[in-house]
């Protein structure tokens, strides 16, 4: 019995050692909170399934306890275990091969209905209304929506300068998106009109008058998520994948997908492009 409850202290005392030296790392200590809360907690529930057991054993074992999950999530588990290996000076037993996930990653997306749901629900904020019917109408990225400044906006012409290829695009707005914007222009946003007289000025605006952070986006738009049912893996990325699908369904062809959405692989499409949830995907996804 002694044996017993020392080997559960020691097993205790292993876990413990291990998490706090992957919660002092550098790279965990820079994140944003959301990401770093969501690191530490695949760290946790691997140390607690292994009892602090860091063997390839133990370890693909683990990995088996997660192939009903999607393999998206379950190439994510394997980098971030891969970075806790890194972290405590273990050398990391696998290949990518051994754990490589089956069936096609999980790419959650909204059903019309869902999305409709979405901007009926945000007519109460016209900001939140604002950037949702924009990604829903354009597929524009989070980052791509955050960095967009007034003189970015000439309606209904609306200049992206994305990020991710340094090549802007423009895109032409519908009328009801041109309202939507303009409402929160002339409502909220116009109060900070004089803060930003003669200076670059974003767009859309956090509530101190800052350029929003991509956190605060995410918190916005997880409570709508929550509100339709949807799981924590539902991000606003899944409104660029929405509009692919729509566009895809309605019989767009590659290259025009290319040039709307500023890819350069003409693999991109295929990968967003979602026109049937797949099994895995309902189950992972979709409320009980």
């Amino acid at each position: 019995m002694v044996s017993t409850l020392s080997r559960g202290k020691e097993r205790e005392g292993l876990e413990g050692r291990y998490l706090d030296k992957y919660k002092e790392s550098r790279k965990i200590r820079y994140c944003e909170p959301e990401t770093k809360y969501r690191y530490i907690r695949i760290v946790r529930l691997f140390l607690r399934y292994t009892e602090g057991d860091l063997s390839r054993e133990s370890l693909l074992g683990y990995f088996q306890s997660l192939e009903k999950l999607s393999g998206s999530y379950q190439r994510w588990v394997y980098q971030v275990l891969k970075g806790l290996y890194e972290e405590v000076e273990e050398k990391w037993p696998l290949h990518p091969k051994e754990v490589s996930p089956r069936g096609e990653p999980q790419r959650p997306y909204l059903e019309t209905s869902e999305a409709e749901r979405l901007l009926e629900m945000a007519k109460g904020d016209s900001l939140d209304h604002a950037m949702f019917r924009l990604a829903l109408i354009t597929g524009m990225r989070k980052r791509e929506i955050r960095d967009l400044n007034l003189s970015d906006y000439d309606p209904p012409m609306l200049i992206v300068r994305t990020r991710k290829h340094g090549e802007p695009r423009v895109r032409t707005l519908d009328e009801s998106t041109v309202k939507s914007i303009g409402e929160y222009l002339e409502g909220p946003r116009s109060i900070w009109n004089m803060k930003y007289k003669g200076k670059e000025s974003p767009l859309f605006l956090s509530n101190n008058g800052s350029r929003l952070a991509d956190s605060t986006l995410t918190k916005r738009f997880r409570r709508y998520m929550i509100a339709l049912g949807k799981m924590k893996g539902t991000g606003m990325h899944s409104l660029r994948r929405t509009v692919v699908t729509w566009e895809a369904e309605g019989g767009m062809d590659e290259m025009r997908l290319m040039k709307l959405h500023g890819w350069k692989s003409s693999r991109m499409p295929g990968i967003y492009a979602r026109l049937k949830p797949t099994r895995l995907e309902k189950e992972a996804y979709e409320p009980n």
